[in-house]
């Protein structure tokens, strides 16, 4: 069998674990804070002004009134989810799978209405998908400069949406081989509007080709492990490992196995290991940060290609700016998107401590594996008397080694929104709605 029609027995067939729903169901309610704090963002308001009138419909556009057809709604929500890159990501495929699968799920909710039940069985297969996809191209994938958001994250979109929308085991090869042609994306993008730009048409694309195989049209099922397809050409290509992996899928589920990172700040993740050593350094320097005189990073290698501005000079590079990130937790102890639309980095304090940094890259052990947990990021910070502070960091806060808790994701939630944190306790609820669409659409108003 080629991978792709092992991952459609699997999407239409799988029985889905009820200790999912302790990953999944956090993970939804936090995606969609993150989707209402970008619908007003200067990208989801340009997007839905240049694409909006492309398609009318009754699919809910979330924080606002307005409603589109469901592969435009399924794209400009995504776009808003990811603007401030604060929604969730996952290590294998080092992708944020719930920003482009919740969209593509609830705009597939106003074309097959679904419960919450259902949209619980289609996220697992979906980020099964991208999860068990990951190992078998590996993070070389991603080393070579492909954004997996998109590029997984569509072929597991178009999976979940499959599920969804009740395709057969046939129709869904067919949207997994279509959803191949449409999934590209480039980290080069980072620091810029594309990459938010990238993440909705991954979730529109999705959604497209499981519609396009619904109504019988065809791709070919040895795209995606083929060495002249998907994994030969955007990979190092092993067919051990993708024959491995694909024997692998829902055996154990791949989020009961790695879990999903929750973000606690808006910036890149691999920022977040930096900053939560700062935060460890915080409490001995917060009266003293006068005295810093330098600040040493020592990264792996493949985080520091992707965080590349030193000095950033925009929101959208200083979301990618391992000095600024470092210097805004020494200051204050936080990185809220209030500091961000104040150009954070900009403020004297801050600046200065951008200035004393410095990076080292380091080759990465064990390229393997995204969070190496015998290779954590280290933090230097030398002060004027000759004193020196060091902390070391393998898992962020916020991954499944240290997550947050329900009451920080309230809060989280509350302060991107402007909502009561009450008002997550009733997101959270999804799994048991009778009709999501109708559902989510009253918590966005």
């Amino acid at each position: 069998m080629t991978a792709i029609a092992q991952i459609a027995r699997f999407a239409t067939s799988a029985q889905l674990n009820r200790e999912l729903t302790d990953v999944i169901a956090p993970a939804v309610a936090d995606c969609f804070g993150c989707i209402l704090a970008g619908a007003n963002s200067e990208v989801a308001k340009r997007t839905a002004t240049a694409l909006a009138d492309q398609g009318a419909g009754s699919a809910q556009l979330y924080g606002c009134t307005r409603t589109v057809s469901p592969l435009l709604a399924a794209q400009m929500n995504a776009v808003a989810g990811h603007v401030w890159d604060l929604d969730d990501w996952e290590e294998p495929g080092n992708t944020h799978p719930t920003v482009v699968m919740l969209p593509a799920l609830l705009a597939a909710s106003h074309i097959h209405p679904s419960s919450g039940a259902d949209l619980l069985a289609a996220y697992a297969v979906g980020s099964e998908i991208i999860m068990r996809l990951g190992e078998a191209v590996s993070l070389d994938h991603y080393a070579r400069g492909f954004h997996s958001t998109a590029t997984l994250g569509t072929i597991g979109a178009a999976g979940a949406c499959a599920r969804l929308l009740r395709l057969t085991e046939s129709q869904t090869v067919h949207a997994l081989a279509l959803s191949v042609s449409l999934a590209t994306g480039y980290s080069l993008q980072f620091g810029s509007n594309a990459k938010p730009l990238q993440a909705g048409w991954a979730a529109r694309g999705g959604l497209e080709a499981a519609l396009l195989a619904a109504q019988g049209l065809a791709g070919q099922a040895h795209v995606l492990d083929h060495a002249r397809g998907f994994a030969g050409l955007m990979g190092n290509y092993d067919a051990n490992r993708f024959e491995h992996r694909m024997d692998r899928l829902g055996t154990p589920w791949a989020l009961q196995e790695y879990g999903l990172i929750l973000k606690p700040w808006p910036s890149c993740g691999y920022t977040h290991r930096l900053m939560t050593a700062a935060l460890d350094l915080r409490d001995a320097l917060a009266d003293r940060l006068s005295e810093i005189t330098s600040i040493h990073a020592q990264i792996p290698d493949f985080h520091a290609e992707i965080l590349p501005f030193m000095n950033p000079a925009t929101r959208n590079e200083a979301l990618f700016s391992a000095p600024a990130c470092i210097a805004q937790i020494l200051s204050s102890g936080n990185l809220t998107l209030e500091d961000s639309a104040s150009e954070f980095w900009r403020r004297r304090d801050v600046s200065r401590l951008i200035a004393l940094t410095s990076i080292t890259a380091e080759p990465a052990q064990r390229p393997e594996m995204n969070y190496d947990p015998a290779q954590p990021d280290v933090l230097t910070v030398t002060l004027s008397t000759g004193e020196v502070l060091q902390a070391s960091c393998a898992t962020p806060l916020g991954a499944a080694q240290s997550p947050m808790t329900l009451e920080q994701l309230g809060a989280k939630f509350a302060a991107l929104t402007g909502k009561p944190e009450s008002a997550f306790d009733s997101v959270f609820s999804w799994p048991d709605a009778p009709d999501i669409a109708t559902f989510f659409r009253g918590e966005s108003l």
